[in-house]
């Protein structure tokens, strides 16, 4: 990924694809086009989901949406490289049907059979539901967890942390979310992110 074209994504919304085999089937120009088509500015390539490189980020600083698109069995690592983008943050997930590993270039080009408008009709579809990183880790935790046991689970309590230091939409709509999973009032998990936030902050 170099610096010019990186810019060219950082005018509006962007996709980062995990495999630059997405970008081989379907060559620069042509996916510019596709993603121009359905709002967005381009889509760039990282080698493996480790590919990453924080000295990136402010390429970003104008995108109005940032995409991490990975392969299913990286979830995890689609979260943490979506929430580096802060509310601008989305993660796009292959379906179910792909099976547990859920391969993104199956997903994108086999699935669109080669089929520009295909193509386009899938993307714009995981653009409109891709959710923030904070809703889909709020989604993978463990569905058994004890609303009393809430503040010993250490992603619980590392997720209440951050979003007790975003703005207060974010932070209500996604503790409302987590209130809904667990049945615990709403009123107590902003008490519990403020606290967690505020003793984070006095930290050394």
């Amino acid at each position: 990924m170099t610096t010019r074209k990186s810019e060219r994504l950082s005018a509006e919304p962007a996709v980062c694809f995990v495999r630059r085999d997405l970008l081989r089937g379907y060559p620069g120009p042509a996916v510019h086009a596709r993603l121009l088509a359905s709002g967005h500015i381009g889509g760039g390539g990282l080698y493996g989901t480790g590919g990453w490189q924080p000295a990136w980020l402010p390429l970003f600083r104008r995108a109005g949406r940032v995409y991490v698109a990975f392969d299913r069995d990286a979830t995890d690592r689609a979260i943490a490289l979506a929430r580096t983008f802060g509310a601008r943050g989305r993660v796009l997930i292959p379906p179910e049907d792909l099976g547990p590993k859920g391969d993104l270039n199956d997903w994108l080009r086999v699935g669109a059979k080669g089929d520009p408008t295909a193509f386009r009709s899938i993307l714009a579809r995981s653009l409109a539901t891709g959710p923030t990183p904070w809703a889909l880790q709020i989604q993978r935790l463990p569905s058994d967890l004890a609303p009393w046991d809430l503040e010993d689970h250490s992603g619980v309590r590392d997720l209440l942390c951050e979003l007790g230091h975003q703005g207060p939409l974010s932070r209500d709509v996604h503790l409302r979310l987590l209130a809904e999973r667990y049945g615990v009032a709403f009123v107590t998990l902003q008490e519990a992110a403020g606290e967690l936030a505020r003793s984070t902050d006095g930290e050394p």
